[in-house]
């Protein structure tokens, strides 16, 4: 969990420097910062599968290691473009290509490795990680909003710092219990495709997956352009006003994730995710409204408690009903959905803002996401999804 946690305060670091750069030192468009969005969800869609794939032949102790020693490495590119004045769009455009990328092995191998060390309660590991997680990324955001004040370099060697110990941790994880076939690179085509089969296959991933597309077409899209720009234009608030949001958003995911934690013995899986999407529709819609901020901080609280639990309810089911053998390509396929659908959400969200406004970009999505849910509902069994025990 050590590894996790480096992981994720990283990543909340990410979540508050990435739009200070973008937005307050450079001064992007709105469809420009879409894009530097992309950056970084878009190499998922490309390799997220294949990270999966190796992650199901590899000892993932290593393959972890080197993700979080590699990882370091666009950090250091920024830190060069900010002392020697070079940095522009296209620095942070090749930041996230580098930072996706690395993201899209990092996320399979530590999903496989949690069933391992499940010890048969795969929910409750489920939901400790999602916990260390989010917590993290909560402290992450906490030091991101000092950047007003001290500045990005400092808190992008404490970036650095992080994955270093994530790295040394990762090789401390026990050894694989089961031997892994040696990776055959003629094979891999071949495995992939059997990933997507299997999900297919599977009454209970298909439907998840599938909803893992609106969600993140709707809410990652809109999370991820929307926020910042709603901070900065209703609000006049920078790097502190980033922090704070995104905290809000993760703090209520940590929450909903605790009372999962608590309720041992939950069953009706289905019937949660689909009542915690449902629930993110009006609480998009509600964002329309001009607000004073602490509203729009509840908002986005209840937002991130829905998503903590579509989260952890997707996750759990994809972790049960996956074939062991599959394993890790299932569930690079599962996030493979919403890291597809993400970023044409933030190109969509961005180009809105652009050329019609805030308000306009909020009722055409939250339109899409009633649309989506409804058909979701009645051409599958998604609700009806429970615990096998």
């Amino acid at each position: 969990m050590v590894g996790q946690a480096s992981w994720y305060f990283v990543n909340g670091l990410q979540m508050v420097l990435f739009p200070t750069i973008l937005i307050l030192m450079l001064g992007v468009t709105p469809s420009d910062y879409g894009l530097a969005q992309v950056s970084l969800l878009a190499p998922s869609i490309f390799l997220i599968v294949l990270g999966g794939t190796i992650a199901d032949k590899s000892d993932t102790r290593i393959l972890l290691a080197t993700v979080h020693f590699l990882a370091s490495l666009p950090l250091f590119l920024i830190l060069f473009a900010i002392q020697f004045e070079f940095l522009s769009f296209g620095v942070m455009i090749i930041y996230g290509l580098a930072m996706g990328s690395i993201s899209a092995f990092a996320i399979p191998s530590r999903d496989a490795l949690l069933t391992s060390i499940s010890q048969g309660d795969i929910q409750k590991t489920v939901v400790i990680a999602m916990l260390t997680q989010f917590g993290f990324q909560l402290t992450g955001m906490a030091v991101g909003g000092l950047a007003d004040r001290v500045g990005v370099m400092p808190l992008i060697v404490a970036q650095g710092f992080s994955l270093i110990v994530g790295a040394y941790f990762a090789l401390r994880l026990p050894k694989p219990l089961t031997a892994h076939k040696p990776l055959d690179i003629k094979k891999i085509k071949e495995e992939i495709f059997e990933a997507f089969i299997e999900v297919r296959k599977s009454k209970e991933i298909f439907p998840v997956s599938i909803s893992m597309i609106m969600v993140g077409l709707c809410y990652m899209g809109n999370n991820l352009v929307t926020l910042p720009f709603i901070t900065t234009e209703r609000y006049g608030l920078g790097a502190s006003g980033f922090a704070t949001v995104s905290a809000c958003f993760w703090l209520g995911t940590f929450s909903s994730n605790s009372i999962l934690a608590l309720n041992k013995n939950f069953k009706n899986w289905g019937t949660a995710l689909m009542i915690a999407m449902t629930s993110g529709i009006p609480i998009l819609a509600s964002l329309f409204f001009d607000m004073p901020f602490y509203g729009l901080c509840i908002i986005v609280f209840m937002w991130g408690g829905g998503a903590g639990i579509v989260i952890a309810m997707g996750r759990t089911i994809t972790q049960t009903f996956a074939k062991e053998s599959h394993r890790g390509r299932m569930l690079s396929v599962y996030t493979l959905a919403f890291m597809t659908s993400g970023p044409i959400g933030a190109i969509i969200a961005g180009n809105i803002i652009e050329n019609y406004g805030l308000k306009t970009n909020i009722l055409v999505f939250s339109v899409v996401g009633i649309i989506f849910l409804t058909i979701l509902s009645i051409k599958s069994d998604i609700w009806k999804i429970r615990s096998p025990n």
